[in-house]
């Protein structure tokens, strides 16, 4: 063999390592966002969150990186696939960790765009709302827009599709087991809007 050559075992081998080294980063980081994030910021409001903002820069970029760790990742389970040299056992488990980190990556994108923790909704047959009452903020106000995050003082995504017109909302999209964070503002009649309002939480059981 000529230095610097590689045997299709040696090949196989590099790829599976690749494999298993972008899953595991993809699982911690999207375990992280999901689930560990928020239970830390329940407990200590002075823990920085490594949660981008929604739709922000960070977000955009997080979004990208994963997209490319996903796609590699895609690829080089479809070349463990093909190789025929490899234990059927060993393409099976990097089979599952792939689907594994799919879903979760699908749960991430979710969640920090606000959505319901599908894991979360599925596992309880109980389903919850919240009901945010506030003052009028006066005359030059045309309505309001409703913010909600699952960690205190920031990340807020607008949760209402609509301008709110009256002095209520109820947040219908609650996940079981999850605090939740609101703030409003109010909208002039040129669409400009205020300051956050103080900030409310629901606890969901």
């Amino acid at each position: 063999m000529k230095r610097g050559s590689f045997s299709p075992s040696s090949q196989t081998s590099r790829i599976t390592r690749i494999a298993w080294g972008l899953a595991s980063v993809l699982f911690l980081f999207t375990v992280e966002n999901i689930w560990i994030d928020p239970w830390l910021r329940n407990k200590s409001h002075l823990i920085p969150s490594l949660v981008p903002e929604a739709l922000s820069g960070a977000w955009f970029l997080a979004l990208a990186i994963c997209g490319v760790a996903l796609t590699l990742l895609v690829v080089c389970q479809i070349l463990l696939i093909r190789d025929r040299d490899l234990c059927v056992w060993t393409k099976l488990r990097t089979g599952i960790a792939v689907l594994v980190v799919l879903l979760l990556s699908v749960q991430w994108f979710r969640v920090t765009n606000g959505q319901p923790d599908v894991f979360r909704q599925q596992a309880s047959g109980k389903t919850h709302t919240v009901t945010l009452i506030w003052k009028d903020g006066g005359s030059q106000v045309a309505g309001y827009n409703v913010y909600r995050s699952t960690t205190p003082g920031g990340n807020y995504l607008k949760i209402n599709s609509s301008l709110v017109l009256g002095l209520t909302y109820t947040d219908s999209t609650v996940v079981n087991g999850v605090t939740y964070y609101y703030v409003t503002r109010a909208v002039d009649h040129r669409g400009h809007e205020s300051v956050n309002s103080n900030e409310t939480s629901a606890a969901i059981p």
